[in-house]
């Protein structure tokens, strides 16, 4: 997809990997793009960079765990060219299986329910104008086993597996929905690990592996937005290895 003059939805973009794509996004000479996130103070300073950069910004705080609130903004919002479903969250403490119901409905609801239902909302509004593009933050721990964080990993394998599930999409809706699944990345999500700051456990991960940057990802992302010869489904891994930064590739197989 040629992305200037296109308009977009980036989630979770108060800092970070978010942050990273829509002042990316804005390089590229998007036209508009929606900011979403519950940190407004990080919003409006993703704003004040994208709109730097020439392109509109409009920053919306919104509470993905709230379903339909967020369902209301959007079919609201929804008529865009490009979604990046960024937004997620860890458990924090207390961990699996010490966590109450109350938290564990939240983290499903962040990572997973919301970004099903933004997906088939956005979906329905990008078939009406001839097609579009949606990528997916997962994670490399949707990969592996063993992950301290249990709904953590959990919520992030059924994104990917969503992900990979609409591959046929690209062809009934011209809609490529694909995954963008970040190694350790250096972003303020490590420190809602722990009750106060960064668990014992994060420490221990980052002490013992490289961290690739957010804009490493933000690269991935608009790489995955522009090329539109890739099917639907698919999805790239990104890491930093022995300093320097190597992709993983996934193609979508046919059913």
């Amino acid at each position: 997809m040629e992305i200037r003059g296109k308009s977009a939805i980036v989630t979770g973009a108060a800092s970070g990997i978010g942050r990273a794509t829509a002042v990316l996004l804005a390089t590229h000479d998007v036209a508009r793009i929606a900011l979403v996130d519950v940190n407004t103070a990080g919003l409006e300073e993703t704003a004040r960079q994208v709109r730097a950069l020439g392109s509109q910004a409009e920053s919306h705080r919104l509470d993905l765990a709230d379903i339909a609130a967020m369902e209301a903004w959007f079919r609201n919002h929804g008529d865009v060219d490009i979604l990046h479903n960024n937004a997620g969250v860890v458990s924090g403490e207390p961990q699996f299986p010490d966590v109450g119901v109350d938290r564990l409905r939240w983290i499903i609801d962040v990572n997973l329910t919301s970004l099903v239902t933004a997906t088939q909302i956005v979906a329905q509004t990008m078939r009406g104008r001839g097609g579009g593009v949606i990528v997916n933050t997962v994670s490399t721990v949707a990969l592996g086993t063993g992950f301290h964080d249990v709904m953590y990993a959990t919520t992030k394998a059924g994104v990917l597996m969503f992900t990979t599930a609409c591959a046929m999409l690209k062809d009934t809706w011209n809609v490529r929905v694909a995954g963008v699944l970040p190694g350790l990345t250096e972003t303020p999500i490590h420190d809602t690990t722990g009750a106060h700051g960064k668990s014992d456990w994060m420490k221990a991960v980052l002490a013992s592996n490289e961290s690739c940057r957010p804009e490493d990802i933000a690269d991935a992302v608009v790489d995955l937005i522009a090329d539109d010869s890739l099917p639907g489904g698919d999805w790239v891994a990104v890491r930093r290895i022995d300093g320097r930064i190597e992709r993983e590739w996934a193609h979508a197989r046919p059913a």
